[in-house]
């Protein structure tokens, strides 16, 4: 005779689902959202009505959205906001515009640091909900950050495991993460510590505990029928998942474990204590009008954008780089020293970019024949002047013609299918003047790629129709690769 399966049991008074806006857009987030953080900032401040507007023709023009239903762009529409407020609203005023979200994404096209600071400040409650939704959060007492919760767990567990003498790695499901943390209260209220949340999930496995009970009434939707294990899950998996983008945990076989080589990052989020105090005035009051909770949803918004800080979450780039001596043979020491670096500026990821380019263009020149320009190659780029490219290089023409070089990077976890970058005035201007030895790289970094695109004469190339390109001051520019193709990048060996 089969045993009897041993469900955990979250007591009724205890469970309470936590829920929030779940985009449509998903398994595509990283495109998406560099994709809507571009074309918001191509949105000038203007009246409601106009900015929705262009906010929904800007999502049916995304890669395959063109046939989508009317229903499911307004679902888009309605998600990017709530979730990551890439726009804010005067409703008294009547007037939109961009928030420093969509700007921050644009100027930076950074997306795991992007994700961190988003993760970083997502709460419940939170102005990302529904007013109804945060009245009962509020009424169940709940103040949970999940990010912090779960990196918490997990680095309870590390100890745990390694106080047993046991050299395995603490790791979470989406079931344990749902029904050990997000659906229990005396989780979300903060009363049980992240030890012995951790103790319990590794007690559940030790003794065989299952989760999901279809027969469980928790478990049933408003129309009584069971929920699958997928909903249930769905909300705990859209966190962890968030924070496997932003480079924070990393997953095998379904089970999510810390990313081992990012300690830093872990460790700011173990010991956050930044909390949006908006609604604490509500706690323990018995009548609480939507409304009120209407009210406070701004400031939430003003938070979030406040929370976009640049030194704050730099992507680790020895992630990009990792694989062995790949640094090493690029042309200038100051990559280890940058890589390295535990104080990371934008303009100091902006001249690894810029060395790394270097180094190709070094190896351009030498397979081409023509060594000694080589050691003429500079970066030219420097807080006092801009001359509106980075590098000055040479054609490797059979001339001694300069080659002048604007680099333009995008970060993230997964491969980018979007081209877009932004050039100032001051860069579109000199463009227009240099002509056929002005060059765009556009460098596209992530673990599993890295991509060039080389664009010769920008602005030549828009008024021939090659490229796109809209006033935002200076110039928007986007590409198609059935126009371009990816150029190799070459790494510098002596």
């Amino acid at each position: 005779m089969a045993d009897k399966i041993k469900y955990y049991d979250v007591p009724n008074e205890y469970w309470y689902r936590i829920h929030f806006v779940r985009p449509r857009f998903k398994s595509n987030i990283e495109n998406v959202l560099l994709y809507m953080a571009n074309e918001c900032c191509r949105i000038p401040k203007c009246s409601c009505d106009e900015y929705n507007t262009r906010y929904f023709n800007a999502i049916k023009m995304f890669p395959g959205n063109i046939d989508m239903t009317k229903k499911t762009l307004d679902n888009w529409r309605t998600e990017i906001p709530a979730l990551f407020g890439f726009y804010k609203e005067d409703k008294e005023k009547g007037i939109t515009e961009t928030s420093q979200m969509a700007v921050f994404l644009h100027e930076n096209q950074d997306l795991t640091q992007f994700l961190r600071l988003f993760l970083y400040s997502f709460q419940f409650p939170g102005g990302h909900m529904k007013a109804a939704d945060v009245r009962d959060v509020i009424k169940n007492n709940i103040k949970f950050k999940p990010a912090r919760t779960i990196i918490q767990v997990l680095m309870a567990g590390n100890e745990i495991l390694s106080r047993n003498n046991n050299s395995k790695e603490m790791s979470m499901s989406a079931e344990e993460a749902t029904y050990c943390i997000f659906n229990d209260v005396r989780v979300t209220n903060g009363s049980v510590s992240a030890k012995k949340i951790a103790q319990r999930i590794l007690d559940n496995r030790k003794n065989k505990i299952k989760y999901y009970n279809p027969e469980d009434k928790n478990v049933l939707s408003l129309a009584g029928k069971p929920r699958t294990k997928g909903d249930v899950t769905r909300y705990a998996k859209d966190i962890l998942d968030y924070m496997e983008l932003a480079n924070l945990l990393t997953i095998s076989n379904g089970y999510y474990y810390l990313k081992g080589n990012e300690v830093a990052a872990i460790q700011k989020f173990k010991d956050d204590k930044t909390w949006f105090n908006g609604y604490d005035s509500f706690y323990k009051r018995n009548n609480i009008e939507t409304k009120e909770l209407n009210q406070i949803e701004p400031q939430w918004f003003e938070y979030v954008n406040d929370s976009m800080k640049p030194d704050l979450f730099k992507t680790d780039l020895n992630v990009i780089f990792e694989q062995k001596g790949q640094i090493d043979v690029v042309f200038d020491d100051r990559i280890k020293e940058v890589v390295t670096s535990d104080n990371k500026t934008m303009k100091d990821v902006g001249n690894l970019w810029e060395a790394i380019i270097c180094g190709h263009e070094k190896m351009r020149l030498k397979l081409k024949g023509y060594e000694r320009f080589i050691r003429l190659i500079q970066i030219v780029d420097s807080p006092s002047y801009h001359p509106g490219f980075d590098i000055d290089s040479y054609e490797a023409d059979g001339t001694e013609d300069h080659r002048y070089i604007e680099v333009k990077t995008t970060i993230s976890k997964r491969k980018i299918q979007l081209y877009g970058f932004h050039m100032s005035p001051n860069e579109w201007r000199v463009a227009g003047t240099i002509k056929e030895h002005y060059y765009v790289y556009r460098l596209m970094l992530s673990e599993q790629d890295k991509i060039l695109y080389v664009l010769r004469n920008p602005v030549s190339l828009y008024k021939t129709d090659k490229i796109e390109a809209e006033p935002r001051n200076g110039m928007e520019i986007s590409f198609s690769t059935e126009t371009f193709k990816p150029t190799e990048l070459l790494i510098w060996k002596e």
